[in-house]
Formats: structure tokens, sequence, C-alpha cells
């Protein structure tokens, strides 16, 4: 009867992730929900809980990204990247990742690429240079970078997990772990994949487009023509990125936070420091409204940015695929306690080959993390070597070509050099998320021996 009941969990569990795989994350959420109903008012099972925080630091996140747009800001940091890239279009290679790297972590969502590759591909192509090498990059560098952006939910997650499994971890401390990993990854995964695939001259598929006339031939790079930003632009992006800084700030010298007293259980008063999981959402929200006052942008203007709908899928899903796995994982905390306990003990390299599964699975960082963590932690991982191994989560792009950006790469470049792939899988975006994964994983590993 109990491996009856626990092929019943598994499949309602898997369930939602075959529906989310097949018509997107709303199906993955709303099935998710139908699973829960069952385990809990039909399996009587103890309810998940979802992270709050999490959701509190996306949506305020998203609002501030979303009046920087509405006012012009994000246009006017690409512009900054176009100019940049086409001074040296002959590095985009490696620059254009680099710029992908840098707009992440100060963005806190990936979905700044979007933005940059038309760019990418522009001056890849112009240069004669295979767009492939620079489009695939990109899309995995994006994903990896959001382990080292101080505005991330991802990054408080697993700080808040870390610090509620009985550990001490600080936001310095991670990032100086997760920075200087993913920016060495991105160099040396740009480095490499500048050297991938063949030359365009030497493509037949692009050959055969050109002489077919699918495709222009490279043009010189020439600035065209630009629409003026509006007047107070710049302003958002200073106050955006104003924001940032004061978030970073207050990560790193915890006594610029407020403490007050709270009564324990025992009836003792404790000083107790305001968590950065509470201080960034209120930064940022706070950089939404002094966008929206100084840069006269109108609430109807800032709920048409894409954005919008994208922190809100984002904040569904955290309500949604952490409580479902929760759910199950209460009824059979002991035994998944003792199996991630005993592949610990075999290898700690083991948490960053589950982690990749989890988050190619489940698409999730911050929900792969938040299954994860706490299980490792139970089975006697310690935060070093788990940080040192985030890098691991940027397994959410095995399946980039799925994904709204791998198809933007696919159907920007004209060449044909960005594919999809037979199976999915095997397209032009898994050596770079393979190499990204490795190089940061094992720098991490490195680097997080000197700061823990």
């Amino acid at each position: 009867m109990d491996i009856l009941i626990l092929i019943i969990q598994i499949l309602l569990f898997l369930g939602p992730l075959v529906m989310g795989a097949k018509y997107g994350p709303m199906a993955l959420i709303g099935t998710s929900g139908v699973s829960v109903f069952i385990l809990v008012e039909f399996m009587r099972l103890q309810p998940g809980s979802p992270p709050l925080s999490a959701i509190f630091i996306i949506l305020s996140v998203i609002c501030a990204t979303a009046a920087m747009t509405a006012a012009g800001g994000m246009e006017f940091l690409v512009r900054v990247a176009t100019k940049a890239m086409r001074k040296h279009p002959n590095q985009i290679p490696v620059v254009g990742p680099l710029f992908v790297w840098l707009f992440t972590i100060m963005s806190g969502t990936g979905n700044i690429t979007f933005a940059l590759i038309p760019v990418m591909y522009e001056v890849s192509y112009s240069s004669k240079i295979r767009p492939e090498r620079v489009l695939a990059t990109a899309n995995a560098v994006c994903q990896l970078a959001l382990m080292a952006s101080p505005v991330a939910a991802v990054t408080y997650v697993f700080i808040n997990m870390v610090n509620a499994g009985g550990e001490e971890i600080t936001l310095a401390q991670m990032l100086m772990v997760t920075v200087p990993a993913s920016l060495i990854a991105t160099i040396l995964a740009s480095l490499v994949m500048s050297k991938y695939g063949k030359n365009l001259e030497d493509d037949p598929e692009y050959l055969r487009r050109l002489k077919e006339g699918e495709v222009d031939p490279p043009s010189d790079l020439e600035a065209e023509e630009q629409e003026p930003l509006p007047a107070r632009a710049a302003w958002s992006a200073y106050i955006f990125l104003g924001g940032v800084i004061a978030g970073v700030v207050l990560g790193f010298f915890e006594g610029l936070r407020p403490t007050y007293q709270k009564e324990s259980p025992s009836g003792e008063l404790l000083d107790v420091t305001v968590s950065m999981s509470f201080m960034i959402p209120i930064c940022m929200f706070a950089v939404a409204g002094l966008i929206m006052i100084l840069c006269k942008v109108k609430t109807q203007k800032v709920m048409q940015q894409s954005i919008i709908g994208t922190g809100l899928i984002a904040a569904l899903l955290l309500l949604a695929v952490p409580v479902l796995a929760g759910t199950i994982i209460n009824d059979h905390t002991e035994q998944i306690t003792e199996f991630v306990a005993s592949a610990m003990g075999i290898s700690t390299m083991l948490f960053a080959v589950i982690l990749f599964l989890l988050a190619a699975l489940i698409q999730s960082q911050v929900a792969s993390l938040s299954i994860l963590v706490p299980l490792a932690m139970a089975g006697g991982l310690s935060a070093g070597p788990m940080t040192g191994m985030l890098g691991a989560a940027s397994g959410n792009n095995l399946l980039a070509s799925m994904g709204g950006l791998g198809q933007a790469c696919i159907l920007t470049d004209k060449t044909g050099s960005t594919k999809q792939g037979s199976i999915l899988i095997n397209g032009s975006f898994l050596v770079p998320m393979l190499l990204c994964c490795v190089f940061a994983i094992a720098i991490g590993t490195v680097v997080q021996a000197f700061v823990f």
C-alpha cells in the first residue's frame, strides 16, 4: 500500500511538470494546484509553505524594472551597450556576453537580454562572425549571472534557506564567490565559443540562404537614426542603479540596517537586525516610486511593460511548485534526508548534479533551491560548498530552445547558425550552457574555500 501511495505522489508531482513543458508555465501553475488539492484534501498530507520572501523580492524588482523601462531607462542602457559593442565589433563574441552578464546583475532579471539580441546579431553578422557564437553564449550567461545579482530573488532565497538551516551567510560572502565565478566562467565560455562551429563563409546553410536571398550580405556598421529618448530616461536608469548600489551596501554592511528589539519565547528582549529579504523589496519599491515621481511616469504605462507579466508568472510559480514539492517532502522528510545525506557522503559534488537536474526539470532556479538547500543542509552539506556550486542552477536553461529567449535568438539569426536541434536539447544552446555550468562550479568551488 505504501508503494502505491508513493507512486501516486510521484505521478502527482511529475504530471504538472509534463503539462508545463507542453503548455507553458501557466499550465504548470494550474495543474500544481490540482495536485496539491488532491494531496492535501484526499491524502491528508501537510501542505508545503510558499517562499513569501522570494515572492516579495520578485514583485518589487519587477515593479522597479517596469518603471525604469516605461521611463526609457532600459532603452538608454541598451543604447550605451550598443555603442560599446559597435566600437569593438571584432571582440563581440566576448563583449556581447559580458554586457549580458553586467546588465543581468544590475537588473536582477535575464529578460534584458531580449533587448540586446538584435544588437549582438547585427554587430556579429556585420563583422562576418558566426552569430551563434554570441547569441547562444549570451542565452546561457543571462541565467548564470542571476546567481551573482544583488537584486535577484534567487540570491536571497539561497541566503534565507541557509540561515534558516542554522548557518550564517551574508550577501557579501555569497557575492565574493558568485561574482568572480560567474564572471570568469562567462569569459572562458565566450572564448571557447568564439571558435565554435564553422565560419560563416564555410557554412553550407548560410551560403544557401545567401544565394537564395533569404539573408542580406553583411553590411558596414552604421548607427541608424534613432528616435529621441524620453527627457528623463537617463534619470530613471541612474535611480535604478542607485537602488541596486544601495542594496549592495546594505547587504555588505549590516550595521547600516535598522535594529529593533523583539521578545523571545522566554521573555528575553533580543536585538534583531532587519533582514535583507525585507530591505531589498523596500529599496526597489522606493526606486519605482522615485522613478514614477521624478520621471513623470503614469501607472498605465508601467502596467503595459511586458516584464510585469513575466514577473507575475515567476511569482505564481513560487506559489505553486515549492508548495507542491514541499507537500510531498513533508510526508517523506526522513527518507529524503537519508538519501541526500548518503549522496553527499559519496561526493559533495552530487549537490551540483542534483541541483542541475532539478533546475532542468522544474525550470526554476528559485524553486529548485527552495527544495534542495534544506535537504542538503540536513544531509550535512555546509554553506561554503553549496555557494561554490550555485552555477549548477543554470541547468534551468537545458531546454533553452523551448523558451522565449531561445526562440528570439533563433528567429533573429537570419543566417541559420543558431538552431533548435532535433531533440530540443542538442541545439545551439547546450554547449555554452554546459561550459558556463562547469566553469562556474569549478571556479566557485575553489573561491569558496578562501571565503568560508
